[in-house]
């Protein structure tokens, strides 16, 4: 059991207070749970129950340069160490902290918890003829097949398009989802990020797990017939209606809305095929 000190869960509480800040702003900028933050408030601050890098990334949120720095103005019971007059971490008198955590940067650009990140770039040194300790084979999933459909979905407006599968010309991918298939793109209205020709991986099961995610693209068909592939949003005046947008607004700058008892399938676009230029 580690040693319970509640004044170290009131010495953060009157810190909080000294920089004028709310604890949502702080876990938002230490990118912590409420979880976590228990752990550590009611913890032993000197053998502490919590990740290292939320450790670090709680310190800087409290305007302290590490872990360190904070236990020691705890012990001290200065509940001002490091900050001016206005409240703010003052560099010259060593509360001077990064706006963000480095691992918290790097975890929120790869898609990544900081805790996951922390775990694949953990280990020592890498012994002669091994794979080094961040490389988990363990972890590598094999690519399968999946449905394609070589009638392309159209990128620029609604049309009607027979879903036939070619079963001669099923598609390698990476993914868990059962229920994905590829299919080529057929047209501009989602250039530059989906191009013309390029083949898709689509994920049924991606939308039914998140719903909507706003500004996502989607695999629409619809009850009439037709599909189409658009960035979907949801009317936020009509949470019934969705919003399809392109990609390539200069061109395509018109939305269409559709109401979402026209639609009796929706995939979402997980990623795609890219070939290689060689000049």
């Amino acid at each position: 059991m580690p040693m319970q000190r509640s004044g170290f869960s009131e010495f953060l509480h009157r810190r909080r207070v000294a920089l004028g800040r709310s604890w949502g702003d702080i876990l938002s900028k230490a990118y912590l749970s409420r979880a976590t933050l228990h752990r550590i408030r009611h913890g032993d601050p000197h053998h502490p129950i919590a990740e290292v890098d939320s450790m670090r990334a709680l310190a800087h949120s409290m305007g302290f340069a590490d872990w360190a720095a904070m236990v020691s103005a705890f012990d001290a019971n200065d509940v001002r160490a490091g900050l001016n007059a206005s409240g703010e971490a003052d560099a010259a008198l060593g509360g001077g902290a990064p706006k963000e955590d480095a691992i918290v940067s790097l975890s929120k650009a790869l898609n990544l918890t900081p805790t996951e990140l922390v775990r694949r770039l953990a280990g020592g040194g890498v012994p002669d003829g091994e794979l080094p300790p961040a490389i988990r084979t363990s972890e590598m999933r094999p690519a399968r097949f999946v449905p394609h459909f070589t009638s392309g979905v159209a990128a620029s407006r609604r049309v009607e398009k027979l879903e036939d599968e070619d079963f001669e010309s099923r598609q390698h991918a990476s993914a868990d989802d059962v229920r994905a298939f590829t299919i080529p793109v057929d047209g501009d209205c989602q250039e530059p990020v989906w191009n013309n020709g390029e083949t898709v991986l689509f994920s049924f099961d991606a939308y039914d797990r998140e719903g909507i995610l706003p500004g996502k693209s989607y695999y629409l068909a619809f009850t009439d017939g037709s599909t189409t592939f658009k960035r979907v949003f949801v009317d936020p005046a009509d949470p019934e209606v969705y919003l399809l947008r392109c990609w390539n607004h200069k061109k395509f700058p018109a939305e269409r809305r559709v109401h979402f008892s026209e639609v009796v399938r929706i995939a979402r676009a997980v990623s795609k095929q890219v070939v290689p230029v060689e000049e």
